[in-house]
């Protein structure tokens, strides 16, 4: 399917299995009649994504959430006997092979083999392992692409493609709004999971700093990117509600992450329809709605896109020339 320049996107970031969070998002969107021209994922968001690429309908988004709610670590990461700490040292690429991986993904895109068969256009991202970049897939085959983008490092094997090897498209670039803007996107709707998985701040072994470190700059690349949004561009960032304590493959929580995502997104919606619709009346009806669009003026960018990354209640965040003031590095 050809590619052109579009007015909308949604951008599904990364996030494992706190992905069940941008289920429950899209079926709050979906409800609301919000269809995009473009759907762009990373890592998780590319399994959520491709699925909803196919079907963008309300049906589609409860056969997406009817196979979450029926995946377990089982199914994608199997047990092993080896110690945790051991497998994290033996030789060998993962501590997983992607063959459950593979199968999970599968199922999810159901009779879709390549990108031309979903019904809208899509892309994702995974990093090359050689030259150290990003590379986005947006044509033929659907499957490796899509196991590219999450090839967790060290959870699962790099893909190869093309002769060449791939990992997880979160380790370059986790909420890929940039690329919505390159495609021509004027409104950006941001199915992102949060401040995921931020190890603790006390550094007592040096795995602690490594994880800090691979943290701290996956959200630094999601704040410059919302700071350095050009004019007449409007990220509507989704809001995440509060992190649960789980680990990486824990698929307990499911259901609640599913509900969570939807209620807050629908409220979010709701709440954004009514403020769009005050916008047109007299100005003295506006300052109720006020906290739900940061515009920014009186304020540095810096700050509003870090807030906007940390927060966890959602946020508007537009561009335009000269309302953030500096420029972020």
């Amino acid at each position: 399917m050809a590619l052109r320049r579009k007015r909308t996107a949604f951008v599904l970031s990364g996030g494992g299995n706190l992905g069940a969070l941008q289920v429950g998002m899209l079926r709050a969107l979906a409800e609301a009649d919000v269809v995009p021209d473009v759907v762009i994922g990373c890592s998780v968001g590319s399994l959520n994504g491709a699925a909803y690429a196919g079907a963008p309908t309300l049906a589609g988004v409860r056969r997406l959430e009817d196979h979450w709610r029926t995946t377990t670590s089982f199914t994608i990461m199997p047990a092993s006997r080896i110690p945790p700490a051991v497998n994290l040292v033996r030789k060998g690429e993962s501590i997983h092979s992607s063959d459950g991986l593979r199968q999970n993904v599968t199922e999810i895109l159901g009779g879709y083999r390549t990108f031309e068969d979903l019904t809208l256009p899509f892309q994702c991202v995974a990093t090359d392992v050689d030259s150290a970049t990003g590379t986005w897939f947006s044509e033929g085959e659907l499957l490796p692409a899509v196991l590219a983008s999450a090839a967790l490092p060290a959870v699962y094997p790099p893909v190869t493609i093309g002769g060449r090897r791939f990992i997880d498209g979160g380790v370059v670039d986790n909420v890929p709004i940039g690329r919505a803007v390159e495609l021509g996107c004027s409104t950006i709707y941001v199915l992102h999971v949060g401040p995921h998985g931020r190890p603790d701040v006390e550094i007592r072994r040096p795995l602690d700093a490594a994880l800090l470190a691979y943290w701290i700059a996956r959200n630094h690349r999601f704040a410059r990117d919302l700071a350095n949004l050009p004019a007449g561009v409007e990220a509507v960032v989704l809001p995440t509600g509060v992190r649960p304590d789980i680990r990486y493959d824990d698929f307990s929580q499911t259901p609640e992450l599913v509900a969570q995502g939807y209620s807050l997104t629908a409220a979010f919606l709701a709440e954004r329809a009514v403020a769009a619709s005050a916008r047109r009346r007299p100005a003295d009806r506006l300052e109720p709605l006020q906290r739900l669009v940061v515009n920014a003026r009186t304020r540095r960018r810096r700050q509003v896109a870090q807030e906007a990354v940390e927060g966890t209640a959602g946020a508007v965040i537009t561009g335009e020339d000269g309302a953030f003031g500096d420029g972020v590095d």
